[in-house]
């Protein structure tokens, strides 16, 4: 900015020059005198291709057509300055008493390009030929350089700008600018207003600067700014310093369409998801920027739709990225717009479509670290319904780690450790406790399965790599168990199912009730594999095993109750149900062949019995339980004949 007044007060000089030399020199020559100073002066060129018509009375000035005014020689985009009629006009008894009022200074139809090169060069620089900054001296004798400088109306109209950042990488379009610019003196009140169309829509400025010559010396200046367009407000109200830079004050934002403030930047506007500012986000706080170059948030608050966070943001420069450190809090969040059109286990359900190919981008991970603390009163994920949250998150170089330390979810709770490595590819992994939650509502609303009901316990241990979900879930391995209170299967009586030899069999009230069901299990390349299950109910008992690959997503299990024939039988039938095909649509069916093999098994045992009985008592025997009757036999003979030998060697030695 100090570049522009002294840009300025160089351009009215030559002005002075111009005027003074009109009676001596053809008006032909003035426009060549005027851009050899100005290059002089400032490196760079500047052409006056139409006509020149200078003034003296009653404003001392010049009204010029067919401006141009180069830019550096780096830069390719075109000259700095083109514009089709600039109009200046000193006060010329101002003048003669030695200061510099600047009636008027008028750009019509200007075409503007800035450039800031990669490694700090900027176009609009003209401290040398190459637009290289150079420290610039802010000595008493120097001051900011403007002086008994005043400007009564400085305006563009019909604008154009091009901005680019090359370290950044983004580009500002701006058209029909229109600006206006009063500076009564120095260390007055300078007051910019202006408007133009970023991307098609028009965004108006108002800025108010109280004095801007301190401000330029590097002092702390009150500054209120003010950006308004059809979707939104952003402002600061507040103080700026200039050298160092500084910044202290409030600031606000409220918008409904981000698409203009972000072209301000450079940058397209985000597609955020309903709940995160879909349809409206608000910002307010107390902003520092740091002469060190940290930023801080502080008191703010963030809106987004409906959802509000509460707290503090702190951005700190790093060697290679930036580092974020946030506490936030809040009430109930709805963020079920997250997972809108998914449609819990239907989303990931389908055997023809199959999990998604498509990459994973993670490379926003690397783009800053992070150390935020986030503690909620709820949190609806849509395909989730959570109570009270309170979780730690930590991003270093890539690699994301949730610490859940409390997270209420059912009438339980989850702990534990989420983990999202993006370190040279995509890998996920995590340790977590589900204690105590209510199974019909979390399977529900998580899996779209409403048929279980009771309270269960789970862990889990997982590891994942991949850089698309089918890989992923490919990929997938680790261990964990389950272990479920006393609840009920619906819609599956399997009680009735073996009584009746009918997997169609349902049955009054059509659930198998249990008393608990525990499980272990472990994963390997995305097949689940268990041989432990073991539900005790008032039928009896199942047992199961099998495997269920979630990468196919097919199931090959097998369940075998046990149905008592009444209280307190130790007896009962056995039938194997086995569970075959995909998960959306498995198929139930009973081993009819086992519990054949199952029958006879047990008619040969009575068989045997009966012929055990028989054999003993033909041989006058008896036979204890776990004997057979060879055994019962030798036993017996074994007995007989010790009976024998001691009644013999009673009679030899006399019944000594």
């Amino acid at each position: 900015m100090r570049w522009i007044f002294r840009l300025l007060g160089l351009v009215v000089v030559l002005v002075v020059v111009a005027i003074g030399t009109l009676f001596l020199i053809p008006t032909d020559r003035i426009g060549a005198i005027v851009s050899d100073q100005f290059e002089r002066a400032t490196g760079r060129t500047l052409a006056i291709s139409g006509d020149i018509r200078p003034s003296i009375y009653p404003t001392l000035g010049v009204r010029a057509d067919g401006i141009e005014v180069g830019n550096p020689a780096w830069v390719e985009d075109g000259p700095m300055l083109r514009a089709d009629r600039l109009n200046i006009g000193v006060d010329l008894w101002a003048l003669l008493s030695g200061n510099i009022r600047v009636q008027r200074f008028e750009v019509v139809r200007p075409d503007i390009i800035l450039v800031s090169r990669a490694d700090g060069a900027v176009s609009w620089d003209f401290s040398d030929g190459e637009g290289v900054s150079e420290p610039a001296d802010d000595s008493a004798e120097g001051g900011s350089g403007l002086g008994a400088f005043s400007l009564d109306l400085a305006e563009i109209t019909a604008g154009s700008l091009m901005f680019r950042d090359e370290a950044a990488g983004t580009d500002v379009q701006a058209s029909d600018l229109s600006l206006t610019l009063r500076l009564p003196s120095a260390d007055g009140v300078a007051r910019l207003e202006g408007s133009g169309a970023m991307n098609g829509a028009t965004v108006s400025v108002e800025a108010v600067i109280d004095g801007i010559g301190p401000l330029l010396e590097g002092a702390l200046r009150p500054v209120t700014l003010a950006l308004t367009w059809a979707g939104g407000e952003a402002g600061f109200d507040g103080r700026v310093g200039l050298s160092p830079l500084g910044v202290e004050g409030a600031v606000a934002l409220d918008a409904t369409d981000l698409g203009p403030l972000m072209a301000l930047a450079g940058q397209a506007p985000p597609e955020l998801p309903r709940g995160l500012g879909r349809d409206r986000l608000a910002v307010e706080g107390a902003f520092t920027l740091a002469s060190e170059g940290t930023a801080h948030l502080r008191d703010a608050r963030f809106s987004f739709d409906g959802n509000v966070l509460a707290g503090s943001v702190d951005v700190i420069p790093g060697d290679d990225r930036p580092m974020i450190r946030a506490v936030l809090t809040g009430g109930a969040l709805d963020l079920s717009g997250l997972t809108e059109g998914e449609g819990g286990g239907e989303a990931t359900a389908s055997a023809e479509r199959g999990w998604s190919r498509d990459p994973i981008d993670v490379s926003g991970l690397h783009a800053a670290d992070a150390e935020a603390a986030l503690v909620l009163a709820g949190l609806d994920l849509g395909i989730m319904q959570l109570g009270a949250v309170d979780l730690r998150a930590t991003l270093t170089a890539g690699r994301l780690v949730f610490d859940l330390r409390e997270v209420a979810a059912y009438g339980g709770g989850i702990t534990g450790q989420y983990v999202i490595n993006g370190r040279g590819g995509l890998s996920m992994g995590g340790s977590l406790q589900i204690a105590d939650v209510r199974l019909n509502p979390l399977l529900t609303d998580f899996a779209n399965w409403d048929r279980l009901e009771g309270t269960g316990n789970a862990d889990l241990t997982f590891l994942m790599v991949g850089n698309d979900l089918h890989a992923l879930v490919n990929s997938l391995e680790g261990s964990g168990s389950i272990a479920f209170g006393e609840g009920a299967i619906l819609g599956l009586d399997i009680g009735g199912m073996i009584r009746n030899f009918d997997t169609s069999y349902r049955g009054e009230g059509q659930r198998t009730v249990y008393e608990s069901i525990t499980a272990s299990f472990t994963m390997d390349g995305g097949v689940v594999t268990n041989d432990d299950l073991l539900m005790t109910a008032p039928f009896g008992e199942l047992t199961g095993a099998g495997t269920v690959s979630l990468g196919e997503q097919v199931l090959d299990y097998t369940v075998v109750p046990r149905v008592f024939y009444g209280e307190g039988s130790d007896g009962g039938v056995r039938v194997p149900l086995r569970i075959s095909g995909y998960w959306a649509d498995p198929n139930f069916s009973l081993d009819l062949e086992a519990l054949a093999r199952q029958e006879l098994e047990e008619e040969i045992d009575a068989l045997e019995e009966r012929a055990t009985e028989a054999a003993a008592d033909a041989l006058g025997i008896e036979v204890e339980e776990g004997q057979s009757v060879e055994e019962a036999a030798q036993d017996a003979l074994e007995d007989r004949l010790r009976d024998e030998a001691a009644r013999q060697l009673e009679r030899l030695f006399g019944g000594n």
